[in-house]
C-alpha cells in the first residue's frame, strides 16, 4: 500500500512537471507567434504592398522613413478634435496634441522597451505606426477628476489653516497602463523617489498587471488557445506630467508613436 502511494505521488509530480513545462514553452514561443501574426497582417495589406519600395530597407534611409511614418501618423491625428498622445521615442518626449498642435510636452526620464520591437522590419513599422493606435483599455492609480470634500470652517482661523492644507487626493501616485490595438502595451510610471506608501502603490500596480497576465495565460492554456504576447514600452515621466496627461486625454484616446 505504501509503495502504491509513493508511485501515485511520483506520477502526480511528473505529470504536473510536464504540464508546467508545456505551459512555459508555450509562453516562451509566444513572441515568435506575435511576430508572425504582424508579418501576416502586413503582407495581407495590398495597398501597402503596392506603394512599398524595397529601397526603404536601405540602412541610410531608416531614420528618414521612421520620420515619415511618424509624420503620417501625426497628420491623421490632427484630423481628430480631441486631445491625444504623440510619443516620440527618438527625442524622448511625450506630447499632448490637439488638431496637430502640441499643447504640452514631457521629457522621458527613463525608457525600457521589449527586444520584440527591434525585430520589426521597416515595412511592418509602416503598417503599424503610420496611423495612430486606438487605446482599448486603461488601468491607472490616478483619479480622473479629483474631488475634495471639506467641512465648512467654524471661524476665520480655521479657514486660513484649511487654505494651506495640502490636497492629498491630488497627490496620488501616478501610474498608467494603456492597452492599444494589436495588443500593445504602454506603461507610464513616475520616476521620482517617493515615500514607502508610494512604493506600495507601485508594487500593487505592477502586481495587478502580472496577475492579469497570469490569469489570461492560464485561461489560454486550459482552453488550448495560443498564448498572447504583449509587446511593452515602459516610460518614466515626472509625476505632475503623468497626472496632466491622463486627465487631459479621453478614454478612447489615440496614440501616434515614433519608434
Amino acid at each position: 500500500m505504501k509503495n502504491i502511494k509513493i508511485k501515485t505521488l511520483k506520477f502526480i509530480f511528473l505529470f504536473s512537471a510536464v504540464i508546467l513545462l508545456i505551459w512555459l514553452i508555450s509562453i516562451a514561443v509566444a513572441p515568435y507567434h506575435k511576430l508572425n501574426e504582424i508579418q501576416k497582417i502586413t503582407n495581407q495589406d495590398s495597398s501597402l504592398n503596392d506603394k512599398f519600395d524595397n529601397i526603404y530597407y536601405h540602412n541610410e534611409l531608416e531614420s528618414l522613413i521612421k520620420d515619415k511614418i511618424y509624420k503620417e501618423s501625426l497628420l491623421k491625428l490632427s484630423e481628430n478634435d480631441s486631445i491625444h498622445l504623440a510619443i516620440n521615442l527618438v527625442d524622448s518626449t511625450v506630447n499632448l496634441s490637439i488638431k496637430g498642435i502640441f499643447i504640452h510636452q514631457a521629457k522621458i526620464a527613463n525608457l525600457k522597451t521589449d527586444k520584440f520591437w527591434n525585430s520589426l522590419s521597416i515595412k511592418e513599422e509602416l503598417k503599424l505606426f503610420s496611423r495612430p493606435l486606438m487605446v482599448q483599455s486603461i488601468y491607472t492609480t490616478i483619479v480622473k477628476e479629483p474631488v475634495v470634500v471639506r467641512e465648512a470652517p467654524k471661524d476665520t482661523l480655521e479657514a486660513s489653516l484649511n487654505a494651506w492644507k495640502p490636497d492629498t487626493l491630488i497627490q496620488n501616485p501616478a501610474y498608467i497602463m494603456l492597452q492599444t490595438e494589436y495588443n500593445f502595451r504602454i506603461i507610464i510610471e513616475q520616476f521620482e523617489n517617493e515615500p514607502s506608501f508610494f512604493n506600495r502603490v507601485k508594487l500593487k500596480f505592477r502586481n495587478h498587471l502580472r496577475f492579469e497576465n497570469l490569469k489570461e495565460s492560464a485561461s489560454n492554456f486550459l482552453t488550448f488557445r495560443r498564448q498572447e504576447y504583449i509587446p511593452t514600452i515602459i516610460i518614466e515621466l515626472p509625476t505632475e506630467d503623468i497626472r496632466s496627461i491622463y486627465r487631459a486625454i479621453p478614454t478612447n484616446t489615440l496614440i501616434a508613436i515614433k519608434m
